[in-house]
């Protein structure tokens, strides 16, 4: 009886918009308002394309996986060394390392993103460094709105996810296991990839799927950060429920990105359920 209101709370304002959300990307856009004439073309136009230019969804959709990946394989190399300092070396000032983990969350996740416009800008922090050591003509002078700086941008606002998953793991994993493995003579690298890593990859598991997902869906940084020769799939999204007003097609793109999260969970689940066998 006390789930009950939980679940009416989750179905109105989740399975509701997202029922709604699904019914409007097979209907039509009209002049003035959405024709609610059933068909699939608003998906035919995202997988195949629907103009004499091609397809202009698919590839920005790909593009934005691919991005997602590469954030996804950055924070992964960023976040694992760090979570285990947390977990084994850090003694003393474990708690003072985790709240600077865990500081940038509080901050307002545009102001984050803006951050990094500030810092790659030609007048920038990087610029000005790179000036002052004699790299002012180099590339990563111009690295502000390339693909390079949305990367860089997604990278660092989603890396603590990735640190939280792993640490998350890794603070579980017994000492005695690791007292034993040394007990035998396995030396650190041994007890590393033997006892440390395949105890860890449920939380790397974990942290990759949350960071993939939310990395692909963005919007917000590429468009600070990257232009408009680099926007994703997110900003797609935004610009035909914004300044195109076709919803029925912003809807079908939303259903496709969230196909993609819904297998991406899939395959997360089963690899987490084999790891734990």
């Amino acid at each position: 009886m006390l789930g009950i209101p939980v679940i009416a709370w989750m179905a109105f304002f989740l399975a509701v918009p997202y029922v709604l959300l699904l019914l409007q990307s097979f209907w039509e856009a009209g002049l003035w308002s959405t024709l609610h004439i059933w068909n699939i073309q608003n998906y035919t136009a995202v997988l195949f394309g629907k103009s004499l230019a091609g397809n202009i969804y698919l590839p920005v959709l790909i593009r934005s996986i691919e991005n997602g990946m590469m954030v996804t394989v950055f924070a992964t190399l960023i976040g694992f060394p760090v979570a285990y300092l947390l977990a084994f070396k850090l003694r003393k000032r474990r708690m003072l390392v985790y709240t600077l983990v865990i500081v940038p969350l509080w901050a307002s996740y545009l102001l984050r993103a803006y951050a990094w416009k500030v810092i790659l800008g030609n007048n920038g922090l990087l610029g000005s460094v790179l000036n002052h050591i004699g790299l002012g003509n180099s590339f990563l002078s111009n690295i502000l709105y390339s693909r390079a700086a949305v990367v860089i941008a997604l990278t660092h606002i989603f890396t603590p996810f990735m640190i939280l998953s792993i640490y998350s793991v890794l603070e579980r994993v017994p000492a005695s296991l690791i007292s034993a493995s040394k007990d035998l003579g396995v030396g650190r690298l041994g007890t590393f990839f033997k006892i440390v890593l395949p105890l860890s990859l449920p939380g790397v598991i974990a942290g990759a799927t949350f960071t993939l997902g939310l990395a692909t869906g963005d919007f917000v940084a590429p468009i600070l950060v990257g232009g408009p020769s680099n926007s994703m799939i997110g900003n797609i999204i935004y610009s035909e429920f914004g300044a195109t007003g076709d919803y029925p097609l912003g809807s079908a793109i939303a259903f496709v990105l969230l196909a993609f999260i819904i297998v991406l969970v899939a395959i997360s689940t089963l690899a987490e359920r084999r790891e734990q066998i």
